[in-house]
């Protein structure tokens, strides 16, 4: 939702998220006297007993553009805006190879001996990494890629072990040229041609091919959350829009139509527009049901879309398929909820129509930028098909959603079961109770569900857009924290349990993930039964005494001022007043610390969408009302930035997109501190700061004197 991770990412940088998360953490059951007691579990004096269905992986590496002859004795200005428009093919040229390598394949694939690592390739961030002049016409440049994929990866995959949690492997290319590279018209890609479409190095002539060495290591894995139930149903309506995909192997689309319209009447109580499925048509309206969620009702909508054979919604016809595709659309425009189910592919999007029969009726991966969806509505949709994964970034590149607000996406990374509509029920079930109220389930716990639907195969179900997603469960009434109890039942709030901190004390705490969720001067442990499992995380005073609280801190408190991502041609582009510009050693993050005491930011972290791009050494300490600078690079002995605002070096750069990208300050222990994200406003050489210097509550604006003014504020002068 609000940002983009469990991470995920395409041809930009993006954030993936992994299956799974923290067991069985939802609402409160009815206690009575009898019920298990919950006690907490003190830090450090327990096992971590939950497990992921699949992890995240960085990918990087070095490869290499050679610019036409032409470009002989041209500007270096002119020869890297060429570069960098290559790069832009080239990284969709390491992607569908690597993905070749890693992905799944089935038997009757040409390729089937080939990898096959039950993984997938997300594009990670390109640009301004590190591009340099190899001679006159040869540029070589750094990137970073996502993979998603099983636990176990760097077990099975054929690499060498270089340390550091850091494996080496090599993977082979085919060599594509600038003309070919630049052929990515839909459904006319190189890559769709032979012998490229399904890849393998041995049946390729060696002449024709390009190696290339990559390192992998583990992604940080993002915490569980659940999905924003106050912007989903806060005007007491949810609308759902689900699509069946058109089927080859046994017209699911009609089968699964059919089971899942007779399963929302006969098993979910929905009220139907028609008196069966043979009358329910696309034009029919909604299928309807009114239910409960934290005390109000809510009503529920959802319309149904299909193939229908020798109907407006015929999926063998143009037509028809120009039908289906426009009624997708419309719902990505209009309705809350979007899920699909059916066949898909890696970059194949949404196969609506029988795409053996017409070109219509086919939503890829490339199209989805150019969407009209909603910026100030919360949406989540569902891609159920085989390898959806790469679908993260292409919803993250659509202007509306750029910023990663008001998005979450569920998708796949292996096949998916499209034997029965089981997911989209799970989907359903997740957010209309089959009876009773509304009990919200974790994202982690529904893509449990999700993974369990598979019973031959591992589908690896994940989430984009998670990290910013409610850590506090979205019922739980905070006010209740730290009243005596004796049972659950006296907490009286749905997300809340009675729990016992210590010897004396039994309080009502509220179920969480993090401590990003919980009130301030409480943190989020873990709490056990009387069978000592644990069972859930619940919210607790940091000093595990309600009666005895910490004493209230001095405030420290650090916000991100400041961001350049893309410095200015020419010396003006040089931020930090050494002299060169660099479009890496001149990014900048400036912190400010806006609280009135000193902070200790000792392992303190700088992130971008991909990953941690600075850790603050031991010792850094940030004074009250001061600022510091982060830039990307350069000596800092060199550097002319004001003496009132302390220096730091990314050594490997910052790596700041221009297109779009998230900026996180995190504390030693991986909580988030501050965050912003930008979108295309962010690559209009100017640095993008807040409205108003210092103000937590300010947005970001482009710089409105110079165009930047780092380690100072707007008008020139000291922190």
């Amino acid at each position: 939702m609000k940002r983009g991770n469990l991470k995920f990412i395409r041809h930009s940088l993006l954030v993936l998220c992994a299956a799974g998360f923290l067991a069985n953490i939802g609402g409160c059951n009815s206690a009575s006297n009898g019920e298990d007691e919950n006690f907490i579990v003190a830090p450090g004096k327990a096992d971590n007993f939950f497990a992921m269905s699949a992890q995240e992986y960085v990918v990087e590496g070095t490869s290499t553009v050679t610019l036409e002859n032409h470009y002989m004795g041209e500007e270096e200005d002119t020869k890297l805006a060429r570069v960098k428009e290559l790069i832009g093919y080239k990284h969709v040229v390491i992607e569908w190879f690597l993905n070749a390598y890693l992905i799944d394949k089935s038997n009757d694939n040409d390729n089937a001996d080939y990898g096959g690592f039950k993984s997938m390739v997300k594009a990670g961030a390109y640009e301004d990494l590190e591009i340099t002049a190899q001679d006159d016409l040869t540029y070589s440049f750094k990137f970073h890629m996502i993979v998603g994929g099983t636990k176990d990866l760097l077990q099975i995959l054929p690499s060498e072990d270089i340390g550091e949690g850091k494996k080496r492997f090599t993977l082979q290319m085919g060599k594509i040229s600038n003309y070919e590279m630049a052929q990515l018209e839909m459904n006319s890609e190189w890559y769709r041609r032979s012998p490229w479409s399904s890849f393998d190095p041995s049946q390729v002539d060696p002449r024709d091919l390009e190696p290339i060495v990559l390192t992998i290591w583990p992604e940080t894995r993002s915490v569980d959350a659940w999905f924003d139930y106050d912007e989903l149903y806060k005007d007491n309506l949810v609308t759902i829009s689900v699509h069946f995909g058109w089927d080859y192997h046994s017209e699911y689309h009609l089968k699964h139509s059919r089971s899942f319209y007779n399963w929302l009447v006969g098993n979910m109580g929905f009220d139907s527009p028609v008196s069966s499925y043979e009358e329910y048509t696309r034009t029919s309206g909604p299928l309807t049901r009114t239910f409960t969620a934290n005390g109000r009702e809510v009503r529920a909508e959802i319309w149904m879309y299909w193939g229908q054979p020798g109907t407006d919604t015929d999926p063998d016809t143009n037509a028809g398929g120009v039908v289906l595709e426009n009624d997708m659309r419309e719902a990505l425009r209009t309705k809350e909820v979007i899920i699909y189910s059916g066949h898909s592919g890696y970059l194949y999007g949404f196969a609506l129509a029988n795409w053996k029969k017409t070109m219509e009726g086919d939503l890829d991966d490339s199209e989805i930028p150019e969407l009209d969806m909603p910026s100030d509505v919360y949406q989540l949709v569902v891609a159920e098909g085989c390898d959806t994964y790469a679908m993260g970034q292409a919803f993250w590149e659509n202007p509306n959603k750029q910023d990663r607000h008001n998005l979450d996406i569920i998708t796949t990374t292996s096949f998916s079961n499209a034997s029965a509509p089981t997911v989209v029920q799970d989907i359903i079930r997740e957010l209309v109770p089959s009876y009773g109220t509304h009990k919200p389930s974790t994202i982690g716990d529904l893509l449990r569900k999700l993974d369990s639907n598979s019973f031959w195969f591992n589908t690896m179900y994940g989430i984009h857009g998670i990290d910013d997603n409610p850590k506090v469960h979205p019922y739980a009434d905070l006010s209740k924290l730290c009243t005596p109890c004796e049972t659950s039942n006296d907490c009286a709030s749905e997300g809340t349990q009675c729990t016992r901190l210590n010897e004396t004390e039994k309080v009502c705490t509220a179920f969480c993930t993090d401590d990003a969720g919980c009130p301030e001067g409480y943190i989020c442990l873990e709490s056990a039964r009387n069978d000592g499992y644990i069972h859930s995380k619940q919210c607790v005073p940091s000093s595990l005494s309600c009666e005895n609280p910490d004493p209230e801190p001095a405030e420290t408190r650090l916000i991100i001022n400041e961001v350049l991502a893309d410095p200015p041609m020419g010396m003006e582009g040089d931020a930090n007043g050494d002299g060169v510009r660099s479009f890496k050693d001149d990014e900048f993050i400036e912190i400010v610390n806006i609280g009135s005491q000193d902070a200790d930011i000792s392992g303190y972290t700088i992130s971008d969408g991909l990953r941690i791009r600075f850790v603050f050494p031991q010792g850094a300490v940030l004074p009250a009302g001061k600022a510091l600078v982060v830039f990307g690079g350069g000596d800092p002995s060199q550097f002319q930035v004001t003496e009132t605002a302390q220096v730091f070096v990314a050594p490997e750069g910052l790596a700041l997109n221009n297109s779009g990208d998230t900026v996180t300050l995190g504390d030693e222990n991986g909580n988030t501190i501050d965050m912003m994200t930008y979108g295309s406003e962010g690559g209009n050489d100017r640095s993008l700061t807040r409205a108003v210097d210092g103000d937590a509550e300010a947005n970001f604006i482009p710089h409105g004197g110079q165009v930047f003014s780092p380690g100072l504020r707007q008008d020139g002068s000291p922190f």
